[in-house]
């Protein structure tokens, strides 16, 4: 008895020690109190962060600048027409703010950039470049309204408000003109997106749906999570539909130089 009993206290006091050493795995809600979420904005924040993983060093400050995802399945709205996309890939350099979308369809390519106060389409990345200044905050928009363009301005700006709604953490800010609402899932990575501006091309609002968040890196993990399936509607009507192969977010080599013609345009 006396040598179970002496198994049984060691037993239960290594999992008891076990137990208290545990810590909640990247993204994992840690206690709010039973049966509460947090709502004081800068955890929240940074719990957003953290399940991106967006936060590196001692200090875990946000550390990515930039990023590419790209693959091979989708579909694009075209004239008011979805048609399917035989490849696409995406570059953005969030402190310019710059986004380059590359797209191919119909044997067709159709290159759509915008950096800082400037937007452009081209014919191959780099090439030459017919300016569209009417699309810059529409593109704005797109870029900010990434996953971590989301968790970016909702740390930016003095505006922010979290709520919970229907047991979901909700974040509220306005970024690049419009009125963002963006949905956490459990692990407080943004789920359903909106955005609301007049005027906006294409309808009002636009509805972003982000599922099947991985570290989508071929080579070099970075445990930086987007998600894999990107659908997109404006006005109601899908304007896209990506799904991500492939990422690189070790802040890989992105730039946009503003071409001569385009700064021009704008004078």
């Amino acid at each position: 008895m006396k040598a179970a009993t002496i198994v049984a206290f060691f037993t239960l006091g290594g999992l008891s020690a076990a137990l208290l050493g545990q810590t909640p795995a990247r993204g994992a809600p840690a206690p709010a109190g039973r049966g509460q979420q947090p709502t004081d904005l800068k955890r929240v924040i940074f719990e957003m962060q953290d399940s991106l993983g967006m936060l590196r060093g001692l200090q875990q400050e946000d550390s990515v600048r930039r990023i590419e995802y790209w693959g091979t399945t989708g579909a694009v709205a075209v004239q008011g027409r979805l048609v399917p996309l035989e490849k696409f890939k995406v570059s953005i350099n969030y402190a310019v703010p710059g986004l380059r979308f590359d797209l191919t369809y119909g044997g067709q390519r159709d290159v759509r950039v915008v950096a800082g106060k400037y937007a452009w389409n081209e014919g191959t990345p780099g090439g030459p470049a017919t300016p569209v200044p009417a699309a810059v905050n529409d593109r704005l928009l797109d870029l900010w309204l990434t996953p971590i363009g989301l968790a970016k301005a909702a740390a930016e700006s003095a505006a922010t408000r979290v709520t919970i709604e229907s047991g979901r953490t909700v974040l509220t800010f306005p970024v690049a003109g419009a009125a963002v609402k963006a949905v956490l899932n459990a692990l407080y990575l943004p789920e359903r997106v909106e955005a609301q501006r007049g005027g906006t091309t294409g309808g009002g609002t636009i509805e972003i749906a982000y599922s099947d968040y991985a570290d989508l890196n071929d080579v070099a993990k970075a445990d930086v999570f987007l998600p894999r399936r990107i659908v997109q509607k404006r006005g109601g009507a899908t304007t896209l539909d990506l799904t991500v192969d492939t990422s690189n977010t070790n802040n890989p080599y992105v730039i946009m130089p503003v071409p001569a013609n385009v700064m021009k345009a704008e004078r």
